[in-house]
């Protein structure tokens, strides 16, 4: 009993943040079924309005319908995998390679090269995707039958609910690349014990005695309280700060004024991109962009601490480490909603 005990508290080996098989099996048994973040809704207002965007090397394209509802399609062509016209807004989608054209609802209206008795038209529409919208926030699933997206994000709103997330928008994309299994980088952002360590700036505005993390059905929610007078965010009578994590690659930072959404795009197993987007509601700009630097600030400073953790874990002098009960609770949590879905 007691080596079990012990045994729970190891982290999962080297192999899994440095083997391509491991980082395999992750893309096609966990990121290809998950609801994964794409952008906001606001990006695209207009019927024929388009996101055009690449994720995990699959090319998509979001695109408002003339009844104001949106649908995600593989941006290729059905006829010999062209691409489609990147355009801002589309009236219709034409392929880059052949001239197909598509109507902005996926169905193919003009096979160029073909008479349309040769083929059948409707089995040559555009590849649809899973898409749901939730708090202004545009979400996809790859997978043919995807877990349920709605019970999901009723329980993490119920958990929101000091802030009313429709009353923030969007303002700017920023993106990192960082040279770490996205593994790491979710690892780091799942504990703060390394707050008052590595972030001299955040751990002189959040107060760390009040660090708190509680666990939920695949993802997790860390919260602290912060000072007004230090802090680069609005006052607030719910000064708290809030990181959430969704697993598997979707994270909320929360704190007055400002909500911000961050997507992790794992690239290989020694890489990945971080997108962060920033939501404001009515502060003025001088306070955001206080914000947007306080906020790079600290991205800086995880980027070194990750990317040095990712050369020690290629070193033959590390095969694994240890999780603390009190204070790593959430890269616990994190780490066994690997392995069960691994097989």
């Amino acid at each position: 009993m007691n080596q079990e005990k012990a045994n729970d508290s190891y982290s999962l080996s080297s192999k899994w943040y440095t083997d391509k098989m491991y980082f395999e099996k992750e893309m096609d048994q966990i990121f290809l079924k998950s609801w994964l973040l794409v952008g906001a809704e606001s990006q695209i207002l207009d019927p024929g309005d388009s996101l055009f965007l690449s994720i995990f090397n699959q090319p998509i394209i979001c695109i408002r319908q003339k009844d104001y509802t949106i649908k995600t399609f593989f941006n290729i062509c059905r006829h010999r995998a062209g691409s489609l016209k990147e355009n801002i807004n589309n009236k219709s989608l034409v392929c880059t390679y052949h001239g197909w054209v598509y109507s902005i609802n996926g169905k193919l209206k003009s096979p160029r090269g073909f008479s349309k008795s040769e083929i059948s038209i409707k089995d040559l529409c555009l590849r649809k995707l899973n898409t749901k919208i939730w708090k202004g926030l545009i979400f996809i699933n790859f997978c043919d039958n995807p877990n349920d997206f709605e019970t999901l994000f009723s329980n993490v709103e119920k958990k929101l609910s000091p802030y009313e997330l429709k009353n923030f928008t969007f303002d700017r994309k920023v993106s990192y690349k960082i040279k770490s299994n996205w593994k790491v980088y979710l690892d780091n952002f799942l504990e703060g014990l390394h707050i008052p360590i590595a972030h001299p700036s955040l751990n002189n505005v959040l107060d760390y005695r009040s660090y708190d993390t509680k666990l939920f059905k695949n993802f997790s929610i860390q919260s602290g309280r912060l000072d007004d007078s230090k802090s680069p965010y609005s006052s607030s009578a719910n000064s708290y700060a809030y990181y959430v994590a969704i697993y598997p690659n979707i994270l909320f930072n929360l704190a007055p004024g400002r909500f911000q959404t961050n997507m992790i795009e794992p690239i290989n197993e020694k890489e990945c991109y971080v997108h962060f987007e920033y939501y404001f509601d009515s502060i003025c700009k001088k306070e955001k962009l206080e914000d947007i630097s306080f906020s790079d600030e600290i991205q800086k400073e995880d980027i070194l601490i990750c990317e040095k953790v990712q050369k020690n874990l290629q070193s033959i002098g590390f095969d694994g480490g240890i999780i603390s009960g009190k204070f790593e609770t959430g890269v616990k949590h994190f780490q066994n909603y690997i392995k069960k879905n691994i097989s």
